[in-house]
């Protein structure tokens, strides 16, 4: 489990922070690429980028929540800080599987949505119990996902 939460602005937010053996250029690459960014991004609603800073900083919406992509060099590889401002555990067991897809495809192995998600409720789980919220909301989504 890596998301935490945080307060910005006054705000919770939930927090994402990843080193990767890659460099920002490719990060980047495989988040505003649309062909890169179907084989990680969760589906349905269209991303709105709000700012784009290349290749360091992407805001957007998404279902109408601002995310962040913030990325930093480090060493040979980098950086990927990512921030969402809702702070249920729900989403960050989405956002959780939806950055280990982005793992995958940047280590040349993409894996599929179905598949990431196979792991979506235990992840749950952990971050309803982390976080002391929502316990029950979890699993009434997975009932609803249109891939389970």
């Amino acid at each position: 489990m890596t998301g935490t939460l945080e307060t910005i602005d006054g705000r919770p937010a939930l927090r994402f922070e990843r080193r990767n053996s890659h460099s920002v250029e490719r990060v980047w690459r495989a988040l505003t690429d649309p062909s890169e960014l179907a084989q990680w991004f969760p589906s349905g609603e269209p991303v709105e980028v709000t700012q784009s800073d290349p290749p360091r900083r992407l805001a957007a919406t998404w279902y109408g929540d601002p995310l962040t992509f913030e990325l930093r060099p480090d060493g040979d590889g980098s950086v990927l800080v990512f921030a969402d401002r809702d702070t249920a555990a729900r989403t960050a067991a989405g956002w959780d599987r939806a950055l280990a897809r982005l793992e995958a495809l940047l280590g040349g192995e993409p894996i599929s949505e179905e598949a990431s998600l196979e792991e979506w409720p235990a992840v749950h789980e952990r971050y309803a119990e982390a976080f002391g919220v929502d316990p029950e909301i979890g699993p009434r989504a997975w009932e609803q996902h249109p891939l389970t």
